[in-house]
């Protein structure tokens, strides 16, 4: 009959198109690493500090005979065998690793003066304090270049995050960690001199000094009056006879 629908018509209608299949999630990207530009490795940064030392060294004539540096000497400039070739203004790469040399090499000037420099309780009258120094002026190996070398090279690392024992962390780094904060080079540089600097500001032997020195004339100046108070008696005791 024309009417009807038959069973395999219907069965057609009813179907149920199929769904499209979805396309599967693409893995996630790791972020790239940004390429250093600067040699930031324990081994390159060894190596100059290692070379700065002994330009230093040499320049300013540190194992004759316990020479020190003298607050007059001049600031010694790197090399051009140290720093490499001059760099262009337009490469950029080769300014940021000329600077970062830069950088090395005034960080180790700066370790040297503080090993090399006069004692400051020299010549220092007994009644005052002793000054307080720096732990550099304890190394005892000052007149052995590779001695020094390597400690200045142990110190440059420890500042620049890169020393080989990486279980020793500071409390700054740890607090980092905890914190989930990023690890900001420079804070961690910063915080660690402010450790080295506090001693110096909570230092109050000038101050002492001051008081001690006032006080001693304040005494000073009343035996010198009751002196001069017994003498007027006694002279007028004399006048009277």
């Amino acid at each position: 009959m024309g009417g009807l629908v038959s069973s395999a018509d219907v069965e057609q209608q009813v179907k149920i198109p199929p769904r499209p299949e979805l396309p599967l999630p693409l893995p996630p990207q790791l972020p790239e690493l940004p390429a250093m530009v600067v040699p930031h490795s324990a081994a390159e940064l060894e190596k100059m500090v290692y070379t700065a030392t002994q330009e230093i060294w040499e320049v300013c004539g540190l194992g004759k005979n316990g020479m020190l540096i003298q607050a007059h000497l001049p600031v010694p400039k790197p090399s051009q065998d140290y720093l490499g070739e001059e760099a262009s203004g337009s490469d950029q790469e080769a300014v940021c690793i000329r600077s970062y040399k830069k950088a090395v090499f005034d960080f180790t000037w700066e370790i040297l003066q503080d090993i090399y420099a006069e004692d400051p309780n020299i010549d220092q009258p007994q009644w005052m304090k002793p000054r307080r120094v720096k732990s550099y002026y304890r190394v005892k190996t000052r007149g052995d270049v590779t001695k020094t070398q390597e400690f200045i090279a142990a110190e440059v690392l420890k500042l620049y995050g890169l020393t080989k024992d990486q279980s020793q962390k500071t409390d700054w780094q740890k607090m980092l960690k905890f914190g989930r904060k990023k690890r900001d080079r420079v804070d961690q540089i910063l915080v660690q001199e402010l450790h080295e600097e506090e001693a110096q500001w909570v230092n109050y032997d000038e101050d002492e000094l001051f008081v001690k020195i006032q006080l001693a004339d304040s005494i000073f100046d009343a035996l010198l009056k009751d002196t001069v108070n017994v003498l007027n008696e006694i002279y007028e005791k004399k006048a009277k006879r």
